[in-house]
């Protein structure tokens, strides 16, 4: 993927996920061809896409310092976006570990929270909603994950390690159903 498609996909992804995007008086002095704002009723999300993992580690300070600075331009202390802000930053280019891996700044939660993607991790629109995933809705992360409930899958992951599949679907009806697991559980064993 380039920066645009980047930049492109997580645009529209936060899009439907609810973010609106932030343009006018307040950024016109912060955006730019790479850089995006948006926000819904909880956060506050600076999307930044670079060419390199170099210009990346070089310029996710700045970035990070121009969302604290349009935050707290715009927003009160009490208000509680002001305390949560992310910072998105994603290249095509593959990171280089050193001082300041992917890892590093994802962990640098001092100022921001920060989403760090660079590229493999980065080769189709699925992997830039994986990155993005922190920020989606619930419901975005059911779709991606399918239509099937950790309930669903137990009985076949048991059977894995040789739990009888027909017992455990029995359990979970019952647990579905709000009745007693060990009852059910019982009159099962029995009627066998």
């Amino acid at each position: 993927m380039t920066p645009t498609d980047l930049l492109a996909a997580a645009s529209e992804l936060l899009e439907q996920g609810g973010y609106t995007r932030v343009s006018g008086g307040m950024v016109d002095s912060w955006e730019t061809a790479g850089t995006r704002l948006f926000e819904d009723v909880y956060n506050v999300v600076a999307l930044v896409v670079y060419e390199t993992w170099q210009e990346l580690d070089a310029g996710w300070p700045a970035a990070q310092a121009e969302l604290v600075e349009l935050i707290s331009a715009h927003m009160t202390r009490s208000d509680p976006k002001a305390w949560d802000g992310y910072l998105v930053l994603l290249t095509p280019g593959p990171a280089i570990d050193g001082d300041r891996g992917p890892s590093v700044i994802r962990y640098d939660t001092s100022r921001v929270r920060k989403l760090v993607a660079a590229g493999d991790e980065l080769q189709v629109v699925g992997d830039v909603e994986r990155a993005l995933l922190p920020l989606l809705p619930l419901d975005a992360v059911t779709a991606i994950a399918g239509e099937r409930s950790a309930l669903t899958m137990l009985p076949e992951i048991l059977a894995k390690h040789g739990v009888e599949p027909q017992a455990v679907s029995v359990v979970v009806e019952a647990f579905r159903t709000q009745r007693s697991l060990v009852e059910s559980l019982h009159d099962y064993r029995t009627n066998a």
